[in-house]
Parts: structure tokens; C-alpha cells; sequence
């Protein structure tokens, strides 16, 4: 058996989620470990979201952000947690997870613009 080595940065950070019926879901914003005592750290989760992609330039711009999507945004929440036990696969060009793009606060805005553009435009469907 191999040991296979992965490199964050380079491997996970900034790549493609692509979810179990590969729709694309963006982007790697954020990799979150666990320290263990005496064990090397593991990674948790992966996170996604501008507020977590914001906190990687400067604290500053995290909070300014956060307080815009807390006023005018549809979403519930700036940053959203994919659990590294979802991870079917990183390949070059993405990451393949195990969970519907569609359910997940990842597809808020596309959800909003279905709802109130999308179905009012002439034939615009409702699916």
C-alpha cells in the first residue's frame, strides 16, 4: 500500500468542488485541521464562502463583508462546511465530495434567482 502525500495549498486550496452528480459547487475557500495531542493533525473540513475567502486577504474585509451578507444577501451564512469525511476524491482539477450541490447553502443565490427572475421571465420553468 502507498502512502499517497497531499499538499494543501497546492492540492485542495482554491480547487473545484464538484458534488456527487458533478455539479460544480466553487470553490475551496478554506481548509480547516484538527490538532491532536501526540497525533499529526488531520484535516477536518473544507470550507466555502466570499467571508472565508475575504478572512484569507485581512481580518477587516472579513467583518465588512460579513456585515453586507447579514444586510442585503440571501444567504443564511457567509461560510458553509463540508466535512473532509465527504471527500470521495482529489484529482487534478477538482475535488469530488458526496453531497448534493443543490441542498447545500452553496446554491442559495442560484435557488433566489430561480424563485424571483427566473420563473417570471417568459417562459421561464418553474424545475
Amino acid at each position: 500500500m502507498a502512502l499517497h502525500q497531499l499538499d494543501l495549498v497546492r492540492d485542495v486550496l482554491d480547487k473545484q468542488i464538484v458534488d456527487a452528480e458533478e455539479t460544480e459547487m466553487g470553490r475551496v475557500d478554506g481548509v480547516v485541521s484538527e490538532l491532536r495531542e501526540g497525533k499529526p493533525p488531520r484535516i477536518d473540513h473544507l470550507e466555502l464562502g466570499f467571508e472565508v475567502l475575504a478572512d484569507r486577504m485581512h481580518p477587516r474585509v472579513e467583518r465588512w463583508l460579513h456585515a453586507l451578507r447579514k444586510r442585503w444577501s440571501v444567504r443564511k451564512s457567509g461560510r458553509y462546511a463540508i466535512p473532509w469525511a465527504h471527500v470521495i476524491e482529489v484529482d487534478r482539477h477538482a475535488i469530488h465530495v458526496n453531497v448534493k450541490a443543490e441542498e447545500t447553502p452553496a446554491f442559495d443565490w442560484e435557488r433566489w434567482l430561480r424563485k424571483h427572475v427566473v420563473q417570471k421571465l417568459p417562459g421561464g420553468d418553474p424545475e
